[in-house]
């Protein structure tokens, strides 16, 4: 495919945020967690972008390092929003069928067989916390009722769910 058709695509993708408007104030990428683990920080991404170095972008693993915290698109004086165009990246990159990271697959099929990421746990916490020593004490293990949280539903229409989830992971949200 080409430069061309795969920015047309991302355009379409990305809606009403327009990287073009990007000026490389840098707020976005001094805000983000993760920009010490991209290869591209989320300025320099916007910035490829605006290049048309698309196919890059969708071949490189930082799209998938995305903390998805949404600090970058909340400093954007824009309206730009680096979170939206990596988002928009992740989806051409899935409906390219570029690589993806080797847990993203079963991460996507846990969320359509059960409406969430992970079956809730059992969490451990240590009964007092351990000793400048370095002694360790007895830990107890609690579950989301214990610890007074709600518990975690699947969503009322999950044929509905993931319906929607699968067209919008081929791309075609709209």
């Amino acid at each position: 495919m080409s430069s061309n058709e795969l920015t047309s695509k991302l355009q379409k993708i990305i809606g009403e945020h327009h990287p073009e408007l990007c000026h490389q104030c840098g707020k976005c990428s001094s805000g983000c967690p993760s920009s010490s683990f991209f290869d591209f920080r989320p300025r320099k991404i916007v910035a490829m972008v605006q290049l048309g170095m698309i196919e890059k972008l969708i071949g490189s693993e930082t799209i998938w390092q995305c903390a998805q915290c949404l600090a970058c698109k909340e400093r954007c004086p824009r309206n730009v929003a680096p979170y939206d165009v990596i988002q928009a990246l992740q989806n051409l990159a899935f409906s390219q069928e570029f690589s993806i990271p080797k847990g993203y697959s079963a991460l996507i099929d846990s969320i359509l067989k059960n409406g969430i990421i992970q079956n809730p746990t059992r969490v451990r916490a240590w009964k007092q916390p351990p000793t400048k020593e370095g002694k360790r004490v007895e830990y107890e293990k609690h579950d989301r009722t214990s610890l007074n949280l709600p518990k975690t539903t699947k969503p009322k229409e999950m044929n509905g769910f993931s319906q929607a989830l699968k067209k919008a992971l081929k791309g075609d949200a709209k």
